[in-house]
């Protein structure tokens, strides 16, 4: 079998909510990813979980074990990894932190580190990426004791009970910042402005996870008065390809990593966003201190 806790989550919340549409809603995802998820776990266990009836979805005789099963197995899961980072001696010494993918912290973490050392230097910090997704759902069950992304991001999922129990620490304010190539018209002004850019294409990254008119930043067009043509791209290996090319535009933040790219190009905007600490409620006292040294550092 090779289902995995994605597919169990999907599975949990149908049950919960007997509804398809709702359970997306919660998970924050579309009803078709739900679907295929809640398909293919059907699939790999060789049962059928739900039936349609005229009174709408209800639970199998055996999609009622198998909730059970999962609800009873996830909970057991959770207090043992509790448990084990509790007690392990190699636990107490080792932060492991996860970065959302395409954030670029390195001159911050470098100074961090640094001063950190010369004062804990018996304490590991290790540092990994990855998607949104995959972070949140390592740290709900204690791989990461810490994972830092958008504020925005995670609080869609907070609001949604995806994650629950957590706190959010403000660690750094960051300007929003339209991105563009050399090749790109604009590129001759010499003071561009984002009203330039009125009738290129928008280039946004399509995450599952966050609405549309938060990936295509509304809030900020309709305060400049601009409505772009909007076009979502899976990967950011192929906006910065479509940026290339020279007719379009994105709105990142200035802590991106494709700003690091020779023929891309960039300026700031007023608006800006924070990237957060995401903990724990509950966490070891050594964690809460790493996570108060970080936001006390002054770069």
């Amino acid at each position: 079998m090779t289902f995995d806790s994605v597919q169990i989550e999907c599975f949990l919340s149908a049950a919960k909510h007997l509804n398809f549409s709702k359970a997306a809603d919660f998970l924050y995802i579309s009803q078709p990813v739900l679907s295929r998820r809640i398909s293919k776990l059907e699939q790999e266990l060789g049962v059928k979980l739900f039936n349609r009836t005229s009174r709408g979805l209800e639970l199998t005789d055996e999609g009622k074990m198998f909730e059970e099963f999962f609800l009873r197995t996830t909970k057991d899961f959770s207090a043992l990894i509790e448990k084990v980072n509790k007690n392990s001696d190699i636990a107490k010494r080792r932060i492991r932190i996860g970065v959302c993918e395409g954030i670029d912290l390195s001159k911050y973490i470098r100074v961090i580190l640094s001063e950190f050392k010369k004062e804990k230097n018996n304490i590991e910090v290790e540092f990994d990426s990855g998607p949104v997704e995959t972070l949140l759902e390592s740290f709900k069950y204690g791989y990461y004791d810490l994972v830092i992304m958008l504020k925005v991001t995670i609080e869609n999922y907070v609001k949604n009970s995806v994650v629950c129990d957590v706190e959010i620490k403000d660690f750094i304010n960051v300007n929003k910042c339209v991105v563009y190539s050399e090749h790109n018209p604009v590129s001759k002004n010499k003071n561009p402005k984002l009203e330039d850019f009125s009738g290129q294409t928008l280039f946004c990254l399509k995450k599952e996870h966050v609405p549309q008119r938060v990936l295509s930043h509304g809030d900020l067009f309709e305060k400049h008065k601009m409505s772009p043509n909007v076009r979502f791209l899976p990967n950011m290996d192929s906006i910065y390809m479509a940026l290339q090319i020279g007719d379009g535009f994105s709105v990142f933040d200035n802590h991106e990593r494709i700003l690091n790219s020779d023929d891309i190009l960039h300026f700031d905007l007023e608006e800006t966003q924070y990237i957060s600490f995401v903990c724990h409620e509950t966490q070891p006292k050594f964690i809460a201190d790493f996570v108060s040294f970080c936001l006390d550092v002054k770069f």
